[in-house]
């Protein structure tokens, strides 16, 4: 099973929208949706390892994969291009 992990800011009006749409797929899926805050000591390390500089920023399999809000057919075709859900997943 995998991960995907959002970064997010307080401060982001967009971030609440991004992280629901992930955990609604990860419902459907049967995936882990995993926010992290830019601005906690977690989220710095995050963001200086991976080039953080936006949010919020999709990260699957240690790679940001998107910046922003992302649409759902775009979010499968990741999930399935990096292993997250299987190819055989319908939307």
């Amino acid at each position: 099973m995998g991960e995907v992990i959002v970064a997010t800011s307080p401060w982001c009006k967009t971030c609440p929208t991004a992280v629901r749409q992930w955990k609604e797929l990860a419902s459907r899926y049967g995936f882990t949706v995993r926010e992290i805050d830019v601005g906690t000591l977690e989220g710095r390390e995050l963001a200086v390892k991976l080039y953080i500089r936006s949010v919020p920023s999709t990260i699957i399999n240690n790679q940001v994969v998107h910046v922003g809000v992302i649409d759902r057919r775009a979010a499968l075709a990741l999930l399935r291009e990096h292993g997250v859900v299987t190819s055989s997943s319908s939307y």
